[in-house]
């Protein structure tokens, strides 16, 4: 079943409201396996409301408006739908009384101007929406069914899974089951994974695949498709696998996981700590981590050096080698790591030292230069990235990196890593 969305709102076209609720509903019907075939965004204008309502018969089975079901004045969606579609604008008795009701009972009377949300088009059938004044309502017509849901997304949401998602399931003429799920990828740009994945044929496993970048990650949608729930799981499980092979690792989560949760588990699961010491990123670091219920079993301390004082005073980093290599270098960024493990006894010390810019990079160490390092038993290994963006996006991905040392700690994946640091010494020799 094809679907448009038109989102109406003079607030939205203007910029004032950014919307939510088109991706929202897209995401739930994709999810379904509909094919959303356009997403309309129009201002409270009854010519282009009655336009963009017959246009979309042309190329969908379903349509779903949402906004302009409200009191005032420039509320006119129903209105607009009346005369786009033919119908005459009735009153609802039961609607009418259920407002006032819902008035009194917070010892309010009912304005006036209220009563037009009990005026709908003739044959319409309401949505009654629990959650506030406004009732969505379906329409049929020339064999289409439009669909028309307030623009508040908890309402709109709540009617959209309640009622709009099991109507278009019962009206879908096709019984195939979808599946989808998303992989999440760090540490390769999407040019690379396309790259990787080529020869990758997802129409094997009867399924496609959508590619979304999510700064810093790239997210992967495995979306499949079948007659038995049985063969989607086995397609789905099995081009998931081909995929996580391909990446080599780089697939960290699926679906709702995010990265500090899963570095919490395998901290737990490894009977580990971590304490992390950091300066460019500000707390950034230590602020992820400890967003996840619970980090408290793995998580020892985390400390921010931003100046060379600091790293000198509460670190013991010396202060001969700030001088001769300044902080932004390896050998810095191991001193950082191996000295907030050793205050912290934690099983493992994580630090971060680079140039956020906008200002403070050299032609030798330009903004964007970071160095990571991690320090344990086995020792300590430092890597330097050269990161790009502005000074949050530098923040974020140097953040999104290091705590993904630690899961690939965990993996046996940073032994790789040795000659870079083997590198970083050398030239820092020099």
């Amino acid at each position: 079943m094809k679907v448009e969305l038109i989102i109406v709102g003079n607030e939205l076209i203007s910029g004032e409201v950014l919307d939510i609720n088109a991706g929202y509903m897209a995401s739930a019907l994709t999810e379904k396996g509909f094919e959303v075939t356009f997403i309309t965004m129009i201002g409270d204008h009854e010519y282009h409301i009655e336009d963009a309502l017959l246009r979309a018969q042309e190329h969908a089975d379903a349509i779903i408006v949402s906004g302009g079901l409200g009191p005032t004045a420039d509320d006119i969606t129903a209105s607009s739908a009346a005369k786009a579609l033919g119908r005459r604008m009735i009153i609802n008795k039961d609607i009418l009384q259920s407002l006032r009701e819902r008035f009194a009972h917070r010892g309010m009377e009912m304005p006036l101007a209220n009563e037009k949300q009990a005026f709908f088009p003739h044959q319409a059938e309401i949505l009654s929406n629990p959650l506030g004044t406004a009732s969505g309502f379906t329409l049929r017509h020339k064999s289409k069914i439009y669909i028309f849901l307030p623009g508040v997304p908890k309402e709109l949401q709540y009617l959209f899974n309640e009622n709009v998602l099991p109507l278009l399931e019962k009206e879908s003429q096709e019984k195939a089951i979808y599946r989808s799920r998303t992989l999440k990828v760090f540490g390769l740009t999407e040019s690379a994974i396309a790259d990787r994945l080529k020869g990758v044929n997802p129409q094997d496993h009867s399924a496609s695949l959508a590619y979304l970048p999510r700064f810093p990650e790239n997210h992967i949608k495995i979306t499949v498709r079948g007659i038995s729930s049985e063969d989607v799981e086995r397609n789905l499980r099995a081009l998931e696998k081909t995929i996580g092979e391909r990446l080599e690792g780089r697939v960290f989560a699926v679906d709702t996981e995010i990265l500090e949760a899963i570095v919490g588990q395998l901290l737990r699961s490894h009977q580990s700590t971590l304490a992390v010491a950091e300066s460019c990123t500000g707390g950034l670091i230590t602020h992820r981590l400890t967003q996840i219920p619970g980090s408290s079993d793995y998580f020892e301390r985390g400390i921010v050096v931003y100046s060379n004082r600091a790293k000198i005073d509460i670190l013991k980093v010396p202060e001969e080698l700030l001088a001769q290599e300044g902080a932004v270098s390896g050998s810095v960024a191991e001193k950082m790591a191996e000295g907030v493990r050793q205050i912290s006894q934690a099983t493992l010390g994580l630090s971060v030292t680079g140039i956020a810019g906008p200002g403070g990079g050299s032609e030798e160490k330009p903004v964007g230069t970071v160095f990571i390092a991690l320090a344990s038993s086995k020792g300590t290994v430092a890597k330097k990235y050269q990161f790009w963006g502005d000074r949050e996006q530098i923040k974020t991905i140097s953040a999104h990196t290091a705590i993904d040392w630690v899961r690939r700690y965990f993996l046996n994946q940073l032994s790789g890593m040795n000659s870079q640091l083997a590198e970083i010494k050398l030239n820092a020799d020099r």
